[in-house]
């Protein structure tokens, strides 16, 4: 008994829950089909944002060019040389004083050799000032290249910057565009589609307008043949002859 029960139970259909169920299930999947058909102009709003932030940030990096940094960094270094060379050639000039006082006061080879000695060093370091102040000279005119060639880079990043605004103002125009486009594009759609719709619904009752006159004609037949048979009911058949007066019937024989 149990088991028949159970399986009557079974046969009724499912709980009263479950359609419920499916009702949830079927509003989530047509939220998840809002959501996923609203998620397009997000994308483009987002495309819009990135382009603004790539522009911001072009125009808030300060142009930095390598060949400037390498010109300057090259530029200390020869002016730190010059600034030692000269050091040293004070050095030789000093003992080159000291030198000639010493040979002017001792007559000796050794005091003439001293003065020699520092005679030549006190020249190796005027010509080492001399180179010194060269390379200088050559960085800074290879400073002054280096400014120059970065303006070309300057005007370049500045060019980007231009562009990249540029894209900005299309890419908003361009859904603007979009917008008014989609907008004409669906109201003369309509308006075709109303016009063709309209002669479709005109051919279409004008077949079932004809198919109802020929099922009126046929009703019309039957009820005509219905009536016909009626009426022939109705009229009235040939009278039955009755006996003429005369003899009465004869008796039968007792």
């Amino acid at each position: 008994m149990a088991a028949a029960k159970k399986k009557t139970a079974a046969k009724r259909g499912p709980k009263p829950g479950t359609k419920r169920t499916a009702r949830k299930t079927a509003a989530k999947k047509t939220a998840a089909k809002k959501t996923t058909a609203k998620k397009a102009p997000a994308k483009k709003k987002a495309a819009t944002r990135r382009a603004a932030t790539s522009v911001a940030t072009v125009a808030a990096e300060p142009v930095v060019n390598a060949g400037v940094v390498a010109a300057s960094k090259k530029l200390d270094k020869a002016e730190t040389a010059v600034a030692k060379a000269e050091a040293k050639l004070n050095a030789a000039a000093a003992k080159k004083t000291t030198a000639k006082t010493k040979a002017a006061t001792v007559k000796s080879a050794a005091a003439k050799r001293q003065l020699e000695t520092a005679t030549a060093r006190e020249k190796d370091a005027r010509a080492a000032v001399a180179k010194a102040k060269q390379d200088v000279k050559a960085a800074k005119f290879d400073l002054k290249v280096a400014e120059i060639q970065a303006q070309e880079e300057e005007h370049k990043a500045k060019m980007e910057l231009r562009v990249a605004e540029f894209e900005m103002g299309l890419t908003a125009k361009q859904e603007e565009d979009l917008a008014k486009d989609i907008a004409k594009f669906e109201t003369k759609w309509r308006a075709d589609r109303q016009r063709k719709d309209a002669k479709k619904l005109k051919a279409f009752r004008t077949k079932e307008e004809a198919k109802v006159k020929a099922q009126a004609k046929k009703i019309k037949s039957k009820i005509k043949a219905l009536e016909k048979k009626e009426a022939a009911k109705k009229k009235p058949g040939p009278k039955k002859r009755g006996r003429r007066p005369g003899r009465p019937p004869k008796k039968a024989a007792s």
